[in-house]
């Protein structure tokens, strides 16, 4: 088995055949080391289901089901990001996190007669390459995108998720995850982020309302936020930006809430502007330690006047989660609501066992429509900013 050739067999072959058959770029591309079996799996929306992408190839025996997260084996893989492997009546089966960069795409069920080290390294190797090229087909076929998908979405959903960036985002320095609710009717939430050098800017925003007309309320709030972060402006008229912007446009009858923030990667340092917005969470360790308390302002389309830029050095390995308010304010028809208490409770819970921040965010998303008793009545969005240097 040539590692390197197969790889390489696999990358030239997927720039050249249809992107609707991936799968059977990588079902062939196995076969130099004795592949027998092949599923790709992909995350659908809500991130309980891992679902099965179409494969025209020998190496199907039959046609795969989707599969829980929750007690199954391609589902831990997800969850945990490892390779694992157990032999079977078939064989040996090796399960691999497909995954661009930290973003979680989902999981390549395959097949062997044995299995070695260096064949579960090719497996890793393969998860990597295919998320690669998952984001990359997902740019010219609807499939792999259709198979997210378990029911339709709204017309408000579809634009916004068109919206955001990757949900997931690692560097040596910094590290960004986050989550949308509910995946289906999302309309006004949405956050954004980039890394430039030395500087991670990122925005939470939740716009005032539900539907399209939310939607379009954040779009352009996104769009002034990345309009001033592209030109290096400082967070005060960033934010100005996107008042005039939602003013302009909405002449007072919408409004947008969120946080902008600036991160200096280098140092730790944290700086902020509320709008409106619940305040952020940092967590130490297991813990959290704190609100991060700022002087909030108006929020954007009504005026914004700045009352305080929030200023924070964050240590080595300190979390900040940033959440809107359909987290804390999701309730049953007749209940409490979920609060603050309870999301800290949770975060402290998750965060103490070793569950990575995206499993944890994956987690609280559940947590919330079991407490929901169904799916969501207002937008939810969580979001983690780690700072871990030298990583």
């Amino acid at each position: 088995m040539n590692r390197a050739v197969i790889i390489g067999d696999l990358l030239r072959g997927a720039s050249l055949t249809p992107p609707d058959l991936l799968a059977a770029d990588v079902a062939n591309a196995l076969h130099d080391a004795g592949g027998n079996h092949l599923v790709l799996y992909v995350v659908d929306y809500e991130q309980e289901t891992l679902q099965p992408v179409a494969l025209a190839s020998d190496l199907l025996v039959e046609r795969p089901k989707g599969v829980r997260i929750e007690g199954t084996m391609a589902g831990r893989s997800f969850q945990t990001q490892r390779v694992l492997s157990a032999q079977t009546e078939h064989g040996w089966r090796v399960w691999s996190p497909v995954r661009e960069r930290a973003e979680r795409i989902g999981v390549l069920e395959l097949g062997f007669p044995t299995v070695d080290d260096e064949l579960l390294g090719l497996c890793d190797d393969l998860g990597l390459l295919v998320g690669h090229l998952t984001h990359t087909a997902g740019r010219y076929t609807d499939l792999i995108e259709l198979r997210r998908r378990r029911r339709p979405m709204n017309l408000a959903a579809e634009m916004q998720w068109d919206l955001l960036p990757p949900l997931s985002f690692t560097s040596p320095d910094v590290a960004i995850a986050g989550l949308l609710e509910p995946a289906y009717f999302v309309a006004g939430d949405a956050f954004d982020y980039s890394l430039n050098g030395d500087v991670l800017g990122f925005a939470i925003i939740d716009a005032m309302g539900h539907g399209v007309n939310s939607t379009l309320a954040s779009t352009l709030a996104l769009g002034a936020f990345r309009y001033g972060r592209r030109r290096n402006l400082d967070l005060p008229v960033i934010a100005e930006h996107i008042d005039d912007a939602v003013a302009e446009q909405f002449q007072g009858e919408s409004f947008v809430t969120g946080h902008l923030a600036r991160l200096d990667v280098a140092t730790g340092d944290l700086r902020w502007i509320n709008a409106g917005h619940p305040p952020p969470l940092l967590v130490r360790g297991a813990t959290v330690v704190s609100e991060l308390a700022c002087e909030p302002c108006f929020p954007f389309g009504l005026g914004i006047a700045i009352t305080e830029v929030g200023h924070c050095r964050l240590q080595p390995g300190d979390r900040v989660l940033f959440y809107s308010d359909g987290v804390i304010e999701a309730r049953p028809a007749s209940g409490e609501q979920f609060g603050i208490e309870r999301l800290v409770s949770e975060v402290e819970q998750f965060i103490g066992a070793g569950i990575l921040p995206a499993e944890t965010l994956r987690r609280l998303a559940a947590r919330l429509r079991q407490h929901r008793g169904g799916e969501l009545e207002d937008d939810a969005t969580l979001v983690f900013m780690e700072w871990q240097p030298g990583r």
